[in-house]
Formats: C-alpha cells, structure tokens, sequence
C-alpha cells in the first residue's frame, strides 16, 4: 500500500475500534486524531467530516469483513453434501476468531444499526446494505439446499435467513451484555441445532 493509502486505512481502523467502545455519536474528530496522533488537519485531507469516515468505516471495513464471512458458504455451496454445514462453519468460524471481541464490545454492524437506524439515513443505508450482502449469502445457500432437496420445497428460505441473522445477532448481544464468551457459544450452539433442525423437519 502507498504511503497515503495507509494513513487513511489508519485513520479507519481507529474510527472503527473508537465506534466499538463509544458509539458514532461519543467518537469525536478529536478522538480519532489522539488516537492516531494526528492534527485534524490530517483528517479532514482523507475525509469531509466524520460521517464520512464513518461511511468509509462501514463500506471499506465492515463489509469486507461480512462479505469474507460469509461468500464462502456460497463458494463452498458445490464441494459438500450438505450447505446446511457451510453456515454452521461460519457461525463456528466467527465464534473462533472473533468470540473474545464479540462479548466485549459486540458485532460492529449490529451497534451501528441499532445507533443509526433512526438518526441518520445515509449511514442506517450503508449498515442495511451489508445486512443485505449477508442476507443474499444465506439465501443462496438456502435455496441450494431446497434444490438438492435437504429441506421442504414450501421452506422459506428468506424468512429463514432473517431468522438466521437475527439469531447470530441476538447471541452476540447478549453475550455482550454478560460479557461472556461462554453465553455466546451456547447460544450459538442453539442456533446451529436449530440449522440442523431444518433438514429433519421438512418444513
């Protein structure tokens, strides 16, 4: 990366980690170039204001996370008899690598969500877009396990993949709440024989 190119990726991995723990709203310019030991003017020749790093937080940080999460259990969709095991290994990857994190500060997509959805519609936008990217991977997975006949032809894969979602982000909450990583894998735990849970009922 170019000398430039580093400074502004500096500049939002620090938003992004400063956001984790008090929120867009108690992230100040100020905080950011503390922590980074920057002057303002440094800030201001990447980005426009702080919502605009935000928005490069949000489309240059964490979509690229969720969209690495989650592509391969798309890629993975023709190397195994089941899909239904590819979610399961993200929800298993995500725990592995993340699970300390997660019961910390919580997910990054879900407290901006939760923060922005009613205070600023250009930034609720970007967050409910990478809510879509992880949607269309599950349902694609989904609909492949309908087509190999796995699940019920009448399951609906959209609504499952909501469900799907919102279950990963309640365990993170939750955990978050407690501060536990073990209240994350036992809801994940659930989560996942819910997963399997698809495949016998036929639904």
């Amino acid at each position: 990366m170019k000398k430039n190119e580093i400074k502004r990726k500096e500049i939002i991995d620090a938003t992004l980690e400063l956001m984790l723990t008090k929120g867009y709203e108690g992230t100040s310019i100020k905080d950011i170039t503390d922590k980074i030991n920057a002057t303002k003017g440094l800030i201001y020749h990447y980005f426009d204001s702080k919502k605009d790093v935000a928005a490069a937080v949000i489309e240059e940080a964490i979509k690229p996370f969720y969209n690495e999460l989650w592509k391969h259990t798309w890629n993975k969709l023709y190397g195994g008899e089941n899909p239904l095991e590819n979610i399961i290994a993200v929800i298993d990857e995500l725990y592995e690598k993340n699970s300390g994190d997660l019961s910390k500060t919580g997910c990054p997509l879900g407290n901006l969500i939760l923060e922005l959805s009613t205070k600023d519609i250009y930034l609720a936008k970007l967050t409910d877009e990478v809510l879509g990217l992880w949607h269309t991977h599950l349902e694609k997975t989904l609909l492949k396990v309908k087509e190999k006949g796995i699940i019920g032809k009448n399951a609906d894969v959209a609504n499952i993949s909501n469900f799907i979602i919102a279950g990963v982000e309640g365990c993170v909450m939750l955990s978050k709440s407690k501060h536990s990583e073990e209240v994350l894998r036992k809801c994940f735990d659930t989560l996942k024989n819910y997963i399997r849970s698809l495949q016998l009922q036929q639904i």
